[in-house]
């Protein structure tokens, strides 16, 4: 009898004591039911990465409306002479265009050099006044007969030829 008594007190709760909160069940999987003559159905998800690069053109008479006129210097015109360029540019090395021509844009690079971009037919260089934007590529690279620039105004040319341009003294 004593040893009931005493199972009696290990086994009832105390007054004092709160009883520990009930233990919650386990969740089980919801297995959604198909009709038997309805295919399995699949989904894929894709994520893609884009990079997108904003060129900024310089700023001119032509294109800022709100500068005021330049100082009037007798500046000497620069002659530029085309040379042979490479076929992509890296596309960091990019820092902005001046649109002088009729269908090519000249970029202007980090090592203060001028590239001319030839566009291909149909494309005017005016619609690069605002600057363009270019889809940045696995390589990161520029290339002619490849890549693509879009203007800010909405047209989209490929660059048909790089040139090196290459000041001119009035000697040579």
């Amino acid at each position: 009898m004593l040893t009931a008594a005493f199972l009696w007190i290990m086994v009832a709760p105390a007054a004092d004591v709160a009883s520990p909160a009930p233990v919650p069940e386990a969740l089980t999987p919801a297995v959604v039911p198909l009709a038997p003559d309805s295919p399995l159905s699949f989904w894929q998800v894709v994520i893609e990465q884009q990079m997108i690069i904003r060129v900024p053109a310089q700023r001119s008479q032509l294109n800022n409306f709100a500068a005021p006129p330049p100082p009037r210097v007798a500046d000497v015109p620069i002659v530029w002479k085309e040379k042979k360029a490479p076929k992509c540019v890296a596309m960091r090395n990019i820092v902005g265009l001046d649109a002088v021509q009729r269908d090519s844009i000249d970029l202007i690079t980090r090592q203060k050099q001028r590239l001319r971009a030839q566009l291909n037919r149909g494309c005017r260089a005016l619609d690069f006044y605002a600057g363009f934007y270019m889809q940045g590529s696995k390589d990161g690279k520029l290339c002619e007969d490849r890549d693509e620039i879009h203007a800010r105004t909405g047209a989209k040319c490929e660059v048909d030829k790089f040139r090196l341009l290459v000041p001119v003294r009035d000697g040579d």
